[in-house]
């Protein structure tokens, strides 16, 4: 449990879009849209990048803290790109639940 001075505010809820296509800007539409539903809302920031690959194919990393979390390569298929959305989040929720327990089970001195 963190303490927050009383004329202090925490920024929640933060994801850097660093895409660069349109499939890439599609993704990153989804997966803030399900980020919101599902009211994750985390203090840690999530980074989705994109980056290119072998021949015109890009790949999608999405990290926390740099590590990352999932990634995937692109297709411009819309159900392909909904379902990476949905498995991407699951596994984003997964880890920010870990580095919550994580963070109980340790104490900082």
């Amino acid at each position: 449990m963190t303490i927050i001075p009383s004329d202090a505010f925490e920024l929640t809820g933060i994801i850097s879009d660093d895409t660069k296509t349109r499939v890439g800007k599609d993704f990153y539409d989804l997966f803030y849209y399900l980020y919101n539903e599902y009211k994750i809302n985390s203090i840690k920031i999530v980074n989705l990048n994109e980056e290119f690959t072998f021949s015109r194919n890009t790949k999608i990393i999405i990290s926390i803290e740099n590590e990352i979390i999932y990634e995937f390569l692109t297709r411009p298929d819309e159900e392909y790109l909904n379902e990476m959305a949905e498995q991407s989040i699951y596994a984003t929720y997964l880890h920010l639940k870990n580095l919550e327990k994580q963070t109980k089970y340790f104490t900082q001195y």
